[in-house]
């Protein structure tokens, strides 16, 4: 028979746990489902951050997050780093699990206090080259050829971090403890989408403007988005720069419609990381020459 007591002492950290999220909630507000979701989503970037820092140390090397334990009061969820790893010589007669874990767990405390850190500009090779240091320390290759962690993949993972963080109200708090202790996660800062994609960029080349014909998926009616286009089968988010074309589109004089095309001279902007894998490309339309009607349409109609 199982045997269930309160009580208010903190039951401290499980045996055989390596760190908590902790999500402090203030009670009896609204929606409730923001604090497990949010601690859902940090559980998820850390799995996901623990497979970018461990090819670090070994590519052989898979780490497996393990609930240990769940406390209430606020979302207390402990959890543990189980790894694995194929049949690597290097690995075989060493016991390199435990230095290894500890690296998982000293590696998030450095790219929270990065993703957190507010009074400087941010710098991701020298994020890297932390995580790459701290790799070298557990020694389980017993050779110098530790790898800095993917850069694309540390800036997905500062994004997914900020997108858990905005879950939360202005009354909650996150906590992440391990046996540096705990440290609380600023969910004041909120870095830019713009900023993150900039420090992912090795690389950008712009190409001069062309002459494209662009069908018009969405129009943008209020003036504040992009416009919705298509080139052949592909969709594209296109900024449009033509002020005037804008100012005639949207007083009504000028009649664009989902379905007709735009003939325009169109500016591109490419974007490679430190993998020379391309990051993203962003259109500009700098000017429209002439609005193609939809024919297919006017068909149907005589039709």
């Amino acid at each position: 028979m199982a045997k269930i007591t309160t009580t208010d002492r903190d039951p401290g950290k499980p045996e055989d746990a390596d760190f908590a999220v902790i999500v402090d909630f203030k009670k009896g507000e609204e929606s409730p489902t923001r604090v497990f979701t949010a601690a859902t989503e940090l559980i998820r970037s850390f799995e996901a951050l623990d497979r970018i820092l461990a090819k670090s140390v070994d590519s052989s090397i898979t780490p497996v997050m393990v609930l240990e334990d769940v406390e209430i009061g606020s979302l207390k969820v402990w959890l543990k780093n189980a790894l694995r790893s194929t049949d690597d010589q290097a690995l075989k007669d060493l016991d390199w699990r435990p230095a290894v874990g500890k690296y998982l767990v000293r590696a998030k405390y450095v790219v929270l206090r990065w993703v957190d850190q507010d009074d400087a500009p941010r710098s991701l090779q020298e994020l890297r080259k932390e995580i790459r240091d701290l790799a070298a320390e557990t020694d389980v290759r017993r050779l110098p050829d530790y790898a800095p962690p993917d850069p694309s993949g540390l800036v997905e993972i500062a994004k997914q971090l900020q997108d858990a963080k905005k879950m939360l109200g202005p009354n909650d708090r996150i906590f992440f403890e391990g046996d540096e202790g705990r440290v609380e996660v600023d969910l004041t800062v909120d870095i830019n989408p713009e900023e993150l994609a900039e420090l992912a960029t090795k690389e950008t080349i712009k190409m001069p403007p062309a002459e494209m014909i662009l069908a018009v998926k969405k129009p943008d009616y209020l003036g504040n988005s992009k416009w919705e286009l298509r080139h052949g089968k592909r969709s594209i988010s296109v900024r449009m720069e033509d002020s005037e074309f804008v100012d005639s589109f949207q007083s009504r004089k000028q009649d664009v419609r989902p379905g007709d095309a735009l003939r325009c001279m169109v500016a591109v902007e490419m974007r490679y990381g430190y993998d020379n894998e391309l990051i993203s490309e962003t259109y500009a339309v700098e000017s429209v020459k002439e609005v193609l009607e939809d024919l297919n349409d006017q068909d149907d109609l005589f039709d």
